[in-house]
């Protein structure tokens, strides 16, 4: 299965600050939603999204200067 990572860079540790995971089934899936994520933080429009714990850790690293990574990974 491939997931979709979303972590922060702080400078002032030594390991990514943990966001979330999104799975998809297939290869496309995944590259097609790691662009829409990379476009909605970008833009802002990830205020939007239904899910209040992933919208306050953006919130948190935008506020904090951390550098936001999407990719890509397989898992299992």
């Amino acid at each position: 299965m491939l997931a979709t990572i979303v972590y922060a860079i702080n400078p002032k540790q030594d390991t990514p600050v943990e966001g979330f995971t999104s799975f998809s089934p297939t290869a496309d899936k995944a590259l097609k939603r790691k662009a829409d994520l990379e476009a909605q933080i970008s833009i802002g429009s990830y205020k939007n999204w239904n899910g209040e714990w992933r919208i306050g850790f953006i919130d948190r690293c935008i506020k904090n200067g951390w550098k936001i990574v999407v990719k890509n990974c397989m898992i299992g």
